[in-house]
């Protein structure tokens, strides 16, 4: 009996031990950045857009060991994206212009949401990832 004990006791220690191998860390993952959350680097503010056309680049940073792919990006209506780049060198960043045009977009408060998908293959395990970014003003 205490055999039988001793053996399922080391058979879930074990089913533990290889669940918690199978967890993706943010150590394991290191593209993803030391920040989860919405901050300043992913939202910008345009204020009052009149006239012409205006622009912000917004970055992405990648901090893996290998190279990071755009594979697409959601747009909204009447909001202009650049992407300057695909492909994102590891420990490099790429950029995406979002531009907001008067003259096409309705006027009034507008807030955005720009979502770039990208996938990344490192040591043989392919993660993706969605980076929303937030744009918002005003147009008159």
């Amino acid at each position: 009996m205490k055999v039988r004990r001793f053996l399922l006791a080391i058979v879930a220690l074990m089913a533990f031990s290889f669940t918690g191998f199978s967890q993706v860390e943010q150590v394991d993952a290191p593209m993803f950045g030391t920040t989860r959350s919405l901050n300043a680097a992913y939202s910008h503010d345009f204020a009052e857009v009149s006239g012409k056309a205006v622009s912000y680049q917004f970055k992405i940073v990648n901090d893996g060991k290998s190279n990071m792919q755009i594979t697409d990006i959601e747009i909204p209506e009447k909001v202009g994206v650049t992407m300057l780049s695909k492909n994102i060198p590891a420990g490099k960043e790429g950029i995406i212009v979002v531009t907001v045009d008067p003259t096409v977009a309705t006027v009034g408060d507008f807030k955005e949401k720009i979502v770039v998908k990208t996938v990344q293959n490192e040591i043989s395990v392919v993660t993706t990832k969605e980076i929303t970014f937030t744009i918002s003003g005003k147009v008159k």
